[in-house]
């Protein structure tokens, strides 16, 4: 039986690759940063960085993670209200995206091809970053069930059936971006993908009011 070891990693050191990488990966992408700028940027030996990460795509990976764990932290210590109602969800957290695009551009642009342009990285990248979207939706779950507990819902709807229901409009304006971001491989920022924003809003719209004229009499 093989034993793997953790690689004891300097601090300082783990820093200034991490920065380095971040900024790296959101100006060129995967598969066009090089390992070497990066080694040279973070004032490290590019053996130690597959010393401490394996490999590019260990590296990439390690990025997209921190990344991934400074949105959640940052967006989670600014939700201090659960909003009354899914739009209200959806402004926010367009707002906070936006806010923290703006205070981490590099850390938001990795992230938009991480999770928008997904096929364009290798396999192995993609199944772990699935992963990680995963467990981003299930604190959207929890999000969602938290403003439903707050809103009057009609006494004959399940609750968990409404909870998939709107994962299932998360999951459809997920697959919009991707196919946005496979047609433009500018996007830098949420402010290039705005529409997005007006989509979510127009989505949840419907499904908390409805899309049948409630004064409709029958004939």
């Amino acid at each position: 039986m093989v034993v793997t070891r953790s690689v004891p990693k300097d601090p300082a050191k783990v820093e200034r690759i991490m920065q380095a990488a971040m900024h790296a990966f959101a100006a060129h992408g995967y598969r066009d940063a090089k390992t070497d700028a990066i080694a040279s940027v973070a004032a490290v030996s590019k053996g130690l960085i597959f010393h401490y990460y394996g490999s590019k795509q260990g590296l990439y990976m390690a990025t997209v993670q921190t990344a991934t764990d400074t949105i959640i932290t940052t967006i989670n210590q600014q939700i201090f209200d659960v909003p009354d109602d899914l739009v209200t969800l959806m402004v926010r957290s367009a707002q906070y995206k936006a806010a923290f695009g703006k205070d981490h551009p590099d850390e938001m642009k990795v992230m938009i091809e991480a999770y928008g342009a997904l096929e364009r990285l290798p396999a192995k990248i993609q199944a772990q970053i699935k992963v990680l979207y995963a467990k981003a939706m299930a604190i959207s779950r929890e999000m969602i069930g938290r403003v439903l507990d707050k809103m009057p819902l009609r006494k004959d709807i399940d609750r968990e059936a409404t909870i998939a229901l709107i994962m299932g409009v998360y999951n459809q304006i997920f697959m919009e971006f991707q196919a946005y971001m496979r047609e433009n491989n500018d996007v830098q920022s949420m402010d290039d993908v705005e529409w997005m924003v007006s989509r979510a809003k127009a989505y949840m719209g419907i499904l908390e009011h409805g899309f049948v004229a409630s004064n409709l009499k029958s004939e």
